[in-house]
């Protein structure tokens, strides 16, 4: 029977628990240098079950400051339990055709992956990143210069695209900085000095750490983070700003935090209210006892207005984070950008009509042409679009029928969820780990699935071709030896341990991606991955190892936020609220992949405070770009006619 190790790096370039030693010593591409090996100080084991292995990362880190470099100064060149030790383990799961359960206290071997939480392999996706546009790089060298920065665009302008380039520059230089602490045999090495960044009864403040955050779960867990609820120890926010205050006090981790992080992001910034935002502006104040906006916190913030506003609570009324008392003076007009350049979708047409919708408007020529999506587009071997609904009852009854159509055998397969700490330091018992599970991702903690059914990957696999959003039919199921025999491979992402041997997966055949940048296989077995739920310390409060997948035949467009989907089907019938039908129809690429079902032009809805707050900070934007248009012929032609005389 196999034997399964998992290996926990406590101390590393990237700490988590590891399927192989190969993974755990990992050699990143960038910049040649290692996981474990090659990492002073690296702290590490070996255990047999993986229970134990996060346990043993997450919990047995030291307080006390000589302990910590003591355990950082050790360089074992193996890992701490040998093979050897590990003899009377033995781990096996029984074959299953049919519903796919986790043996009692130990999970199913998995395959760590890189998906949107970015906690895998770094070169994974770092070699498949869009390049960042120039509007985008000059965002970018702002934001590590030190300003606050707002930076907003309509759906597909690159936003995540660029979050993300912020994210990993302020990671690596973190990085950076500590192993230039450790260098140096500095005793704190988590105390990072920034020069005068240190006050009075303050703490210090380290540069380069930051806080990922957003407005809802599964935005967090989408850029690898948090709530901000959840990293500021606020819980729901509904009490007063001084109350949080008090509270965040009797809590030392949480204040810490607070008073040494160097900056904050805030993911999806149109779900937060101007009265949470303003609490949580003075708060940082507060605790971090500096009179500066935020407490001198550096805040970098995405987000588009236009799309979903917050959720009202208990009145229909309700103020947008930009007409917080403090939204101006964290961010003058100079520090707030519009993404202007659409990489989803590439039609001239298309785009207008998007960027229509978005401020609530529609021309009258463009009435028709979208009344003219009210079709059925064939598609080639049956494949059918996503269809976009607005509400989570209509959605479940369309994929439950959809199903039971199905002639095929029925295949389930459970998720198997693990508590990790919360940022409270509490340690999840399996239940509350499901729960955060279910209320913070896309991944289901149950899944069925028949030859035939319509599925939607829910993660990124970082090679630019299978994407968060990639549609496709299942075709088969197969254990990895039989797809092996037929040709068939894991995603690109895939790496670490192989899935269990024994277990059929679903083999999964693809659209092919109208803009994808690199050649799609035909089909692609999809086994159990990984994906985290993360505390405010960047720590896995819980852990879900599942098929990315779900069913596609319907889903809430609440949910299709941030996707990009290649064949879109839209009913606007019971559309609700400002921002729904732009959200859903800029989901699609194309036009001709688009049907709109029920259309009507007041459904085409835009909030009228947000097109005049936005209304002044676009016609700048707009009259600069002009210039630099302008001023770039100026250059062109004088150099034509230099080099003419």
């Amino acid at each position: 029977m196999p034997k399964v190790k998992y290996y926990a790096v406590r101390v590393g370039r990237r700490p988590g628990v590891y399927m192989t030693w190969a993974e755990a010593e990992k050699q990143r591409l960038s910049d040649r240098s290692w996981q474990v090996s090659g990492y002073p100080g690296a702290v590490y084991k070996a255990l047999p079950h993986y229970h134990a292995a996060k346990g043993w990362a997450m919990l047995n880190q030291p307080s006390d400051p000589v302990a910590v470099r003591m355990s950082l100064t050790r360089k074992p060149s193996k890992p701490l339990v040998t093979d050897a030790d590990l003899d009377n383990d033995d781990f096996t799961i029984p074959r299953s055709r049919g519903k796919v359960a986790s043996p009692s206290g130990h999970p199913p071997p998995v395959i760590k992956v890189e998906s949107d939480d970015r906690r895998g392999s770094a070169s994974q996706v770092e070699m498949n990143e869009p390049t960042l546009s120039s509007q985008q790089q000059e965002i970018l060298k702002r934001v590590l210069d030190g300003e606050n920065y707002f930076f907003t665009g309509s759906a597909g302008t690159g936003k995540s695209v660029l979050l993300r380039a912020i994210i990993n520059a302020f990671q690596e230089r973190d990085r950076e900085e500590r192993m230039g602490t450790m260098q140096q045999g500095w005793v704190d090495v988590l105390d990072w000095k920034n020069g005068a960044g240190k006050r009075k009864g303050q703490g210090e403040v380290k540069r380069w750490k930051l806080g990922v955050t957003a407005s809802t779960g599964m935005a967090g867990v989408n850029i690898g983070g948090t709530t901000v609820h959840s990293w500021a120890g606020i819980g729901l926010g509904d009490l007063p700003a001084q109350k949080l205050y008090e509270n965040i006090l009797r809590n030392s981790v949480t204040a810490k935090r607070w008073r040494t992080t160097g900056a904050l992001v805030i993911d999806e910034i149109s779900m937060i209210d101007a009265t949470l935002f303003d609490k949580l502006e003075s708060i940082a104040r507060k605790v971090r006892r500096d009179d500066r906006p935020f407490g001198g916190l550096q805040l970098i913030i995405s987000g588009d207005f236009f799309q979903l506003p917050p959720v009202a609570k208990g009145t229909s009324t309700f103020r947008f984070a930009f007409e917080a008392d403090s939204w101006s003076r964290v961010f003058p007009r100079s520090n707030m950008s519009s993404l202007t350049r659409v990489f989803r979708q590439k039609e001239d047409a298309f785009v207008k009509i998007l960027e229509g919708m978005r401020r609530g408007q529609i021309a009258p020529e463009n009435v028709q042409v979208l009344r003219g999506l009210n079709r059925q587009v064939q598609y080639p071997k049956g494949i059918e679009p996503v269809g976009l609904y607005p509400l989570k009852s209509e959605v479940a009854a369309i994929n439950e029928a959809r199903l039971s159509a199905l002639k095929t055998p029925l295949q389930e397969f459970r998720s198997w969820d693990v508590g990790g700490l919360n940022s409270s330091g509490i340690m999840l018992n399996q239940q509350q780990a499901t729960d955060c599970l279910n209320r913070n991702t896309i991944w289901p903690e149950e899944l069925p699935l028949k030859i035939g059914a319509l599925v939607m990957l829910v993660t990124n696999t970082g090679d630019g071709v299978l994407v968060n959003g990639s549609t496709g039919i299942v075709v088969d199921f197969l254990t990895i030896s039989e797809a092996a025999e037929h040709g068939i491979s894991p995603p690109a992402c895939s790496f670490g341990a192989a899935p269990d041997p024994k277990i059929a997966w679903p083999v999964v055949e693809f659209v092919p991606a109208k803009y994808a940048s690199g050649r799609q296989p035909k089909k692609v077995i999809v086994p159990m991955m990984t994906v985290d739920v993360l505390n405010a310390s960047g720590q896995a409060e819980a852990t879900r190892m599942q098929i990315p997948l779900i069913l596609a035949w319907a889903l809430t467009i609440h949910k299709s936020q941030g996707q990009t989907i290649e064949r879109v089907k839209v009913d606007l019938n019971k559309i609700f609220v400002e921002g729904q039908t732009y959200v859903a129809i800029s989901r699609a690429v194309s036009l001709e992949n688009l049907e709109i079902r029920n259309f009507r032009a007041d459904k085409i809805m835009a909030h009228p405070r947000v097109v005049q707050w936005a209304q002044p900070l676009e016609q700048e934007q707009k009259d600069e770009e002009e210039w630099d248009e302008l001023m770039a012929n100026v250059d062109l032609d004088f150099g034509t006619a230099a080099a003419v005389g």
